[in-house]
């Protein structure tokens, strides 16, 4: 959002009032020196009026190895600051092993995972006086990973009474690439829990066998499907109360860019207004956890030092492999010497080339 590209593309929409609520990557202005003065005027302002929204992206709800501390210290002084009307992560993990940073990978589904990310959202909720929650990804390293996330989710929010991002452009890519109808992906999730959803641009990738996959770029239009999707969900979220439009600053390149941008965000704001008026109920995240999982048995809490040698041996494995460029049947080899607990079966070589270029992309080296 700093680019100057974003100010001089989004600017005049504020201006017309049209933005109601914003959304602050808060964790990735940590450390920068020199954020333009517009940037704090409008962080200010959402805040005051109680509709500023934040989102990590370096906390790692659910990698094993980490600066979680220093994160929630640098937390505790973000919302000393402002006021967030809640406060979500990605499910999953980023940087392992050699990487600070990483994409956000997925996390198989098992007691120890959950376990994991529920005390990570306890340990959120101990510093901040608003809901916290969750946003679905859109990477995948096989169907599984995409056909078990709603559970995933749903056992990681329930504990806690958690709220949801849903990210409808990363669930419609999940989708189409792993060939699962999107009202499976919809049905697995607790919608009841959903507070905020995701519209955003993509683009199709091709990949080295010819087969073309859905990205969650963010630097394109919103696609009219998505749209209709927003208008189809929508009202199986009673708790809905904000619809976000992402798009990377760096992608609004000239004025054609910009006009663009500006009338794709006036249609969404028409179907927005369109929607049926929520009623949300109040809700407030809840450090003190009941572990009681949806398969009805009790998850472990915290996981063993075992365990969690175990999850930071795969992660740091996975994203390993992922730079080096290993096939899916080689790292489903590492995988299983390193984590036998956690390897997965059935990987799929395509979203593993995505996922090994989204590492290539966004990694950082220790």
């Amino acid at each position: 959002m700093p680019e100057p590209a974003f100010a001089l593309a989004a600017l005049p929409v504020f201006d017309e009032g049209l933005i109601e609520c914003l959304e602050w990557s808060f964790d990735m202005g940590w450390g920068s020196t020199g954020r333009p003065a517009w940037v704090d005027a409008l962080l200010d302002e959402y805040s005051t009026a109680g509709w500023l929204l934040g989102h990590g992206v370096s906390y790692s709800l659910l990698g094993a190895h980490g600066n979680h501390q220093r994160w929630l210290r640098r937390l505790a002084n973000e919302v000393d600051e402002r006021s967030y009307r809640w406060i979500t992560e990605h499910v999953g993990f980023v940087g392992a092993g050699r990487f600070t940073f990483s994409a956000p990978m997925p996390m198989p589904m098992t007691r120890d995972v959950v376990a994991l990310g529920v005390q990570r959202l306890r340990d959120i909720a101990t510093i901040v006086d608003c809901p916290v929650g969750v946003e679905n990804l859109a990477t995948c390293l096989s169907t599984q990973d995409a056909v078990e996330q709603g559970r995933l989710v749903r056992d990681l929010l329930s504990p806690v009474d958690g709220i949801l991002l849903l990210d409808l452009h990363n669930l419609w890519c999940q989708s189409l690439n792993c060939d699962v109808d999107i009202e499976t992906l919809l049905t697995a999730l607790p919608l009841d829990r959903v507070r905020e959803i995701h519209l955003a641009g993509g683009r199709e990738s091709s990949t080295a066998s010819g087969r073309s996959l859905r990205r969650d770029t963010h630097d394109q239009l919103v696609p009219p499907t998505l749209l209709e999707l927003l208008e189809r969900v929508a009202p199986r979220c009673p708790n809905l109360e904000a619809v976000i439009y992402e798009r990377l600053g760096t992608s609004l390149t000239d004025v054609a860019a910009h006009n663009a941008y500006r009338a794709d965000l006036r249609t969404v704001s028409q179907v927005v207004a369109g929607l049926p008026a929520p009623d949300p109920a109040p809700v407030m995240t809840s450090p003190e956890a009941t572990l009681e999982s949806s398969d009805g048995g009790l998850n472990p809490m915290p996981p063993s030092g075992r365990a969690m040698d175990q999850m930071a041996q795969y992660q740091a494995n996975l994203l390993d492999c992922l730079d080096r460029g290993r096939s899916h049947h080689e790292i489903e080899g590492e995988l299983r010497n390193a984590a036998p607990q956690l390897a997965p079966d059935h990987m799929d070589d395509d979203l593993v080339e995505v996922a090994a270029q989204l590492t290539r992309t966004w990694g950082v080296l220790a």
